[in-house]
């Protein structure tokens, strides 16, 4: 039974998710390099444990920036615990590590958050309902699989298991990619428009299109360089794709091709529905 979590980072995710955990039942501890942020994660409610090497811990959950993780492996592990899952947007290169860990190991990715992560509000329920992909590596055993599982029906979400090389290759078009090309058409614009005509002249396609690249500088590079071949990849099909359009003369040929777009986008709403853009 699940009973004893620590979480290693207490920005929006581990803080977020301390909180939830606290709120099923479940003593959680945490630990961050900065102060502030256990801080704030004891006056919100996201620990209700003194961290102490003597604990001995059913679950540690690393919820660092990706190269942070991969780091954690080269180290000494603690706390003591009988399995660890990370957070980290993409698996392979952490699955990697988790191979030769001593303590059995999984891969994590909750499919959540919010794109502007540089104001700061508590939103535990982001993980409900939650797709939270998991990845098994040399290391994760009967046990550890166990725990992470009560883990995540503990928090709400839907468990996924996947290749971790699979994770890398889907999420690359589905978040990594648009993340991309949301700062590509920011820094598009910084260069060919003066600022005061663009706040007077954008309107929601341009707030849409561009959501993505309010999120953390930091996180976005980390995703990108620890699966550059997979986006590299999309970005050359992207550029055929653009070239493809840039050559269309012709109305009814340009009707075909949107209408293509427009009929798969709605038949994926009608079948998964919209969320909520946060």
């Amino acid at each position: 039974m699940l009973k004893k979590v620590h979480i290693i980072g207490l920005g929006l995710m581990g803080t977020n998710l301390g909180i939830k955990l606290v709120n099923s039942g479940i003593n959680v501890s945490g630990s961050d390099i900065s102060e502030q942020n256990i801080r704030r994660a004891k006056e919100l409610g996201a620990l209700s444990l003194e961290c102490k090497e003597s604990i001995d811990y059913d679950l540690t959950v690393l919820a660092t920036p990706i190269n942070e993780i991969i780091n954690y492996f080269d180290s000494q592990l603690s706390p003591k615990t009988k399995a660890i899952v990370d957070l980290g947007g993409t698996k392979e290169l952490i699955c990697k590590k988790m191979d030769t860990s001593s303590i059995p190991s999984i891969g994590g990715h909750p499919l959540c958050g919010i794109a502007d992560n540089s104001t700061w509000v508590p939103t535990p329920e982001m993980y409900e309902g939650a797709p939270f992909l998991l990845c098994e590596t040399k290391s994760t055993d009967e046990q550890s699989k166990a725990i992470v599982s009560e883990f995540v029906q503990a928090i709400e979400s839907k468990q996924v298991w996947i290749d971790q090389s699979k994770h890398d290759e889907l999420i690359s078009l589905t978040s990594h990619l648009p993340h991309i090309l949301s700062s590509a058409l920011v820094s598009l614009a910084m260069k060919e428009q003066d600022l005061n005509e663009l706040i007077n002249l954008a309107s929601g396609g341009f707030d849409g299109a561009t959501r993505l690249s309010r999120t953390s500088p930091n996180m976005i590079s980390d995703m990108y360089l620890t699966n550059v071949d997979n986006v590299k990849d999309l970005i050359d099909k992207l550029i055929s794709e653009l070239e493809k359009i840039q050559k269309i003369n012709d109305e009814k040929i340009m009707l075909d091709y949107l209408s293509d777009t427009v009929d798969w986008r709605r038949a994926l709403a009608d079948k998964f529905g919209e969320r909520d853009l946060t």
